[in-house]
């Protein structure tokens, strides 16, 4: 009897430990997963804080401080948000149609004149890449929370062949694909808007600006057009005047960078970077001394992150919200 009790208390002490151990170990796992929830909140909080500041600058275009805005890229209640438009055009470059799209303003007027955005995406992007980004969103909120201008946006496909992709191109000829938007932008898409749509001519109504690839696009645009653009926004810009990228493919579009003294000086140049961009960094720091050098006013700008969407949301919130003013 002894022994059947000794058996049994072994039994339950053995049960007992077991259920203690399997109740420990669900208690650490839980604790676990709260810490990493927390830990990933607090991380999401400090990336959406990336993306969601002003920066203000001085006079000179020196940073000075960071004010939280975490509406910027949500649509809010009670405001309207108007779906862009995709418009066909035709094009001499490719004798073909090509696309883009438009972002108009809230209460679009015919009667009206509006100042034009050309927004530049990057490599292996096309004319719906920036609205993948919010773009359109991010606009619409800086007229009804920050005062910015009424403008209509154009959002064109950079990638300038007749399929208008460069899927399964090497580096090489991509390139040589991006070189040719300057023409396809002047001569056939920018005719098109302002013959099509209610715009304000002349560089103070006309800007320009992209990320990446589109980044040098816009400076190899602008700079080459300095007659017809005012405002230029070059985020994370692939190169422009350095050395060449890509084993010697991705090539300077300019030799300098110089304000043509017939047009005279732009409106506004907004350069901005992520200081872990590893990808096209370099090719911002080397434009910014270059201008620093060249007596250039400019805006520069640097914020946490890489080469990576929410630095060009960023850089598009500060820029969107400065122009024609």
């Amino acid at each position: 009897m002894k022994k059947r009790n000794k058996k049994n208390r072994k039994k339950k002490i053995i049960i007992f430990l077991f259920v203690v151990v399997i109740l420990v170990a669900v208690n650490c796992v839980t604790l676990s997963y709260i810490i990493q929830r927390y830990k990933d909140n607090r991380r999401q909080e400090s990336y959406d804080k990336v993306m969601a500041y002003e920066q203000k600058v001085d006079e000179n275009g020196i940073a000075v401080d960071m004010l939280d805005n975490p509406y910027f890229m949500e649509k809010m209640p009670g405001y309207d948000y108007p779906s862009p438009k995709e418009i066909t055009y035709y094009s001499s470059i490719t004798e073909t149609n090509r696309h883009a799209y438009v972002i108009l303003p809230i209460d679009y007027d015919e009667d009206k004149e509006y100042p034009v955005l050309y927004l530049m995406h990057g490599l292996h992007g096309s004319h719906k890449t920036w609205l993948n980004k919010g773009a359109d969103i991010i606009l619409y909120n800086l007229y009804y929370f920050n005062d910015a201008k009424e403008m209509i946006v154009v959002l064109p496909n950079s990638e300038v062949n007749e399929e208008e992709d460069t899927e399964g191109m090497d580096i090489r000829d991509t390139v040589e694909v991006y070189d040719k938007i300057e023409d396809d932008m002047i001569n056939c898409l920018m005719p098109y808007i302002e013959e099509h749509y209610s715009v304000a001519k002349g560089r103070e109504n006309t800007a320009i600006a992209g990320n990446s690839m589109g980044g040098r696009s816009t400076m190899q645009i602008a700079f080459k057009r300095q007659e017809l653009f005012g405002y230029v926004g070059a985020f994370s810009s692939a190169n422009v005047i350095g050395k060449q990228e890509y084993g010697h493919v991705v090539h300077p579009v300019l030799d300098d960078v110089k304000i043509d003294e017939n047009a005279g000086n732009f409106k506004m140049i907004m350069l901005m970077v992520g200081r872990s961009d590893d990808v096209c960094g370099s090719c911002t720091y080397e434009l910014h001394n270059k201008m620093v050098e060249n007596g250039i006013d400019h805006i520069f700008y640097e914020t946490e992150g890489g080469h990576q969407n929410t630095v060009w949301q960023n850089a598009l919130y500060n820029f969107g919200q400065r122009i024609f003013k």
